[in-house]
This record gives structure tokens, C-alpha cells and sequence, in this order.
């Protein structure tokens, strides 16, 4: 308190505070109106991270509810996995050799392959948590985060070796046993299972994840599109929504569910709608899905577009897409996908052997 009103200052006080980051903001009242500013600034450079307004009707009644409602949003914002703080912190440790992070760094370090999940960022992060858990070897963060890099070598077919996901689920059971209470490890064991199609135990360990954090959007996100995936589309759909609500930030992947089940009841106006918020040009998965979504409405010149996104990025796709729909998706929803594929024009190998 001793520091209100002192925002141009901002970067004295961080020194004086030792702290390299610092989250202002103000208070207004308007008669039953709420304004509160927040922002979040980097003390070493001056630079705002981070900004945001937000209007709620009040009344004295209601300030409890209003914390609930305006507190996890900022919270998750700038702290999960997608957050502005954690953004800023992987980015300031880059650069160094794997044997100089400690198993807290490694962490925050892994948390920006999520911002470019790419096969470099991969093979450079798994090295960082494989020397730092050789280290730690009870360092529930750095096991969970190993659990998802592994079964990313399965979901995305990154560096792979072999047993990548029997390296998941072990890597995510030690992580539970260090830190019972860690939804990280709960979450990674969870998306393990998933892989595995233990779904029984998949939904015990997403549940408790999320039971443990609520308020943490990156990790609602995948479990709800996982869940939904798993068959109960109706929950999984509002476990994604309300990540999206929590981190309005979000990265594009999160409007995958949406897309997904739009084009699953044959939605396909409102899947296209969902599929052009994806916006990740790089990845594969936004290209295949357009382009199936494309073929179903009959958009053959956009279709072929999306087609040649796709095979620049992945050619062998028509190989193989089969195979990587099924790790995610039931039998129906894979054979599905396909015809959208096969009217955008995409030919697969099993067409042309039986041809």
C-alpha cells in the first residue's frame, strides 16, 4: 500500500521490492458501475505486459461474487500456461545449454514450447527436463511436463523413440506420487490414460485435476477437449468454454472442441466459423480440419487451398490420416472426417490400392 499512486515509479519499485515484475491497477465507482484497470509491468525494461479493463455492475451485495468472477480471470491471464508473466519469464531463459536450468527454470522453460509447438522446441525442451529430472528426480513439475512432452512424440509424431506413451504415464505417476495435490501431475497422468484409451481412468484423473485448479484455463482446455473426445461432448464443450473465458488470450487451438463438434452434427457453417479463428498456419491440424469442413459445404477452390496448406506443411498426409484422427477421435467421427477429406479431394493410399 505504501507504493499507491505511484505508477510512473514503477520500475523504482520493483528494484526496492526486488521484483521484476510488478501488477498495478485502479478502482473506479461510477454510481452502481465498477471499473477496475490492471496491468501487469516488466521493472526491468518498463514495459507493459499486460492490460486490462473490466466493467461490472455493483452493488455491496454482490462483492463476493465479483471477486469470484474477476479474480480467476486475472489470475489465469497472466499465469497459466498461455499467461502474459509465464510468456515473459520462458522467454528471458532461453538460449542457455540444458545442464544450466534449475528444475524451477526448466519448467517455466518448457512452458514456452506451448507458444511454438514445433519438433525443434521439442527435442530442445525434453533434453532441459530429462537432465533436470536426472537431477530431481522427485520434482513433480519437471515429471508432469516430461509426461506431455512424451506423449507428444505419440499425439504428433515429434522426435519420437520408442514407448512413448508407456514413458508418459510413468513419467505422470512419479509426478503424482512426489505431489499428491499438483493438478500439473494429475492432468499430465490424465492426458497419458487418454492416449492409452483407459478412459475410466482418464475421466478419475481429469476430474481430480481439475478439482485441484479450477481457475487454471490451459489445463481445462485440453482436458475438456479430451473429455469431449472421450464421448460426453456436452460437458467437455463447457469445461473448454470456460477456459476460454478465464484466459480471453488463449492461444487458436482452444476453438478445435467448438470446431469439432460443430462439424460432428454436421454444422459445418458453424464449424467454418470456429476453424477460421484457429489461426495457427504452421500446424498441420488447423489445415486438415478446414479442408474437410470445406469439402462437406461444397467449397471446392477453398478446399483445394486448404488441401495444398496441408501438404506443404505435412505431404504425406493422405498416408497417415487415418491413423492420426484415430488417436484422437472414435471410429464414427474418424470415418467422418475422412469424407470431408475425400470431397476436398484428398486421396489415401487405401483408395488407390483398392483402385
Amino acid at each position: 500500500m505504501s507504493y499507491d499512486g505511484h505508477s510512473s515509479e514503477v520500475k523504482t519499485t520493483g528494484q526496492t521490492l526486488g521484483a521484476r515484475y510488478v501488477m498495478e491497477g485502479s478502482l473506479r465507482q461510477s454510481g452502481m458501475k465498477l471499473r477496475l484497470a490492471v496491468q501487469l509491468v516488466d521493472t526491468t525494461t518498463g514495459a507493459h505486459l499486460w492490460a486490462e479493463n473490466y466493467e461490472r455492475a455493483f452493488s455491496p451485495e454482490t462483492i463476493f461474487e465479483l471477486q469470484d468472477d474477476l479474480v480467476p480471470r486475472i489470475v489465469s491471464t497472466v499465469a497459466d500456461q498461455y499467461g502474459a508473466l509465464v510468456r515473459s519469464m520462458s522467454e528471458s531463459l532461453r538460449g542457455r545449454s540444458a545442464g544450466d536450468y534449475s528444475a524451477h527454470e526448466a519448467v517455466v522453460r518448457t512452458f514456452g514450447y506451448w507458444e511454438r509447438v514445433t519438433p525443434g522446441e521439442h527435442a530442445e525442451v525434453r533434453e532441459i527436463l530429462e537432465t533436470s529430472v536426472a537431477r530431481n528426480p522427485d520434482h513433480s513439475d519437471c515429471l508432469a511436463e516430461l509426461s506431455f512432452i512424451y506423449w507428444h512424440e505419440y499425439a504428433f509424431g515429434y522426435n519420437p523413440r520408442p514407448d512413448p506413451l508407456g514413458r508418459a504415464r510413468a513419467a505422470a505417476q512419479r509426478a503424482v506420487t512426489s505431489a499428491p495435490t499438483n493438478h500439473f501431475a494429475h492432468c499430465a497422468l490424465a492426458t497419458a490414460l487418454f492416449f492409452q484409451k483407459d478412459i475410466p481412468a482418464f475421466r478419475t484423473a481429469a476430474e481430480r485435476a481439475i478439482d485441484l485448479n479450477p481457475i487454471d484455463a490451459s489445463t481445462l482446455a485440453i482436458l475438456g477437449m479430451m473429455i469431449a473426445y472421450a464421448g460426453d461432448w456436452e460437458y467437455g464443450v463447457g469445461v473448454v468454454d470456460r477456459a476460454m473465458q478465464l484466459n480471453p488470450h488463449h492461444p487458436g487451438w482452444y476453438h478445435y472442441l467448438r470446431l469439432t463438434d460443430a462439424y460432428r452434427r454436421r454444422d459445418y457453417t458453424g464449424a467454418l466459423a470456429s476453424a477460421l479463428k484457429v489461426n495457427m498456419p504452421g500446424y498441420y491440424w488447423p489445415h486438415a480440419l478446414l479442408a474437410a469442413v470445406y469439402g462437406q459445404l461444397g467449397e471446392q477452390q477453398r478446399a483445394r487451398a486448404s488441401l495444398q496448406e496441408l501438404h506443404a506443411i505435412l505431404p504425406n498426409f493422405g498416408a497417415i490420416a487415418r491413423v492420426e484422427f484415430s488417436k484422437w477421435h472414435d471410429a464414427e467421427l474418424t470415418e467422418h472426417l475422412l469424407d470431408g477429406l475425400r470431397k476436398a479431394g484428398l486421396e489415401f493410399d487405401e483408395d488407390r490400392q483398392t483402385e
